[in-house]
Formats: C-alpha cells, structure tokens, sequence
C-alpha cells in the first residue's frame, strides 16, 4: 500500500508541468488545478515553478495536499503575487494552516478559501496572530473543526481589518462560540456573516444580531441553528432600525 501512495505521489509530481501548462490561462494569471490529485508531491513541484510567478489566482481544490504538501508550497517564493487561494478539501489539518500563517511570501492574499480542512482551535489561533491577512477581504473556513475556544481568538485580534466577508458555516461554535465573536473588536469591515448550522441556538443568534461591533453588515446567514421565537424578535427590532438581511430558515 505504501508504495502505491508513494507511485501516486511521484506520477503526480512529474504531471504537474504538463497540467499547469493547460490549465494556466493565456494571461497568465490563473490557474485552475481544481480536482486533478496533485497530493503533496505535486505540490512540491508546483512550488518550485517560476511561472507562478504571475499567478494571482491559485484553485487547488480537492487536491490532497495535506499539512506536508501545504508546508513546502507556502515556502515558494513565486507566490508573492497571489491574491486569490482556493485550499478547498485538501485535509490541511492545524499544520497546513502553521504553514500559511508563517510563509513570508503568502502577504498580499485577498481570498482564502479554507473549507473542509479539518481547522480547528489551534488553526485559528494560529491565523489571529499572524501578519499575512492583512489585505485579505473573504476567509471562508466553513465545514471545519471550530469550536467556541477557537472563537475566543477573534475578539481582540487584528489579523483581518479588511475582511468584509467571514464562512463559518457548519462548524461547532455553538451559543457560546457566537457570544464570543459577537464581542469582535476588530472586524468592523464585515459585510457578510455565514453561520449556518454551528447550534448557536437563540442565545448566540440574539448576540450576533444586536452586537455593536458589526456595523456595516448586510448579510447574516444563521439557518439551521434552532432558533425560535426570541431570535425572530431580535431580527424584526434590528431590521426596524437598519437596513441587513437576516436569514434563519
């Protein structure tokens, strides 16, 4: 078994030229690499191809990257122009996150899609305290491993001043996770909130909805989270007095 994964790995990695060269488009500046299996051989080769260079687009969902495949690509220093990266299903796990979050070359994202990765309390924190999400606008981390702890981390950092929008869809934050991002110092930007089925329940949707530190927001998904009576309540009040759609269903 162990050498069929490995025979894998290596067809993989000697593939990639080839694939990048299809799927790189005429500009220059996307590639689509979505679904293809690269696994974390084809992601060493692809780190090491100059032509990444011009790349401001990166899909590499459904690849199997994996936390050592993530942790040679954020050492590519032809990454530096990357605004937009799709990890989509890659099973990152907390390491591969490690690796993002100390690339010195990963600066300039303005998209980070991170969903089904297995994200979980130490991913996030670990995300809080970096300096490489300082231009990034959407993170979406939904279907992930993310508890209440995690959402701890979110109150006071200042990872993400620009983020407008925030997937947090499926996860485990629960009542208490969403009372913990309500109190959110520093992500004022937000436009665009997804909850969806975290079991945050009336409780945590009540805070959410009347927290002070979501200004500009115009879209809050909270569906399938047990909400009742009180959280319609807090809905028809707050859209009384501003303009946001809320969606509980």
């Amino acid at each position: 078994m162990a050498l069929i994964l490995l025979c894998s790995s290596v067809a993989a990695a000697q593939g990639i030229d080839e694939l990048v060269e299809q799927r790189l488009s005429q500009d220059g500046t996307k590639l689509d690499l979505s679904g293809v299996k690269i696994r974390s051989g084809g992601a060493a080769r692809l780190a090491e191809m100059e032509i990444l260079k011009t790349v401001t687009e990166l899909n590499l969902q459904n690849n199997l990257i994996e936390a050592e495949g993530m942790q040679v690509l954020a050492q590519s220093p032809y990454l530096s122009n990357l605004k937009s990266l799709d990890l989509w299903g890659n099973f990152l796990g907390d390491v591969g996150v490690k690796a993002l979050t100390e690339s010195p070359y990963i600066k300039n994202l303005e998209t980070l899609q991170l969903w089904k990765n297995e994200v979980g309390e130490p991913g996030i924190r670990l995300m809080s305290q970096s300096g490489n999400f300082q231009k990034l606008e959407t993170l979406l981390l939904n279907d992930n491993l993310i508890t209440p702890d995690a959402m701890d981390h979110l109150v006071d950092t200042r990872a993400f001043p620009k983020l407008t929008t925030l997937g947090l869809f499926r996860n485990e934050i629960g009542p208490d996770g969403a009372k913990m991002l309500a109190k959110a110092k520093h992500l004022t930007s937000l436009k665009n909130l997804y909850l969806g089925q975290n079991n945050i329940q009336d409780e945590g949707a009540i805070a959410i909805i009347e927290s002070p530190n979501f200004p500009n927001l115009e879209m809050l998904d909270l569906i399938q989270n047990r909400l009742g009576e009180p959280t319609l309540r807090a809905v028809f009040k707050t859209k009384r007095q501003r303009q946001i759609e809320i969606t509980i269903r």
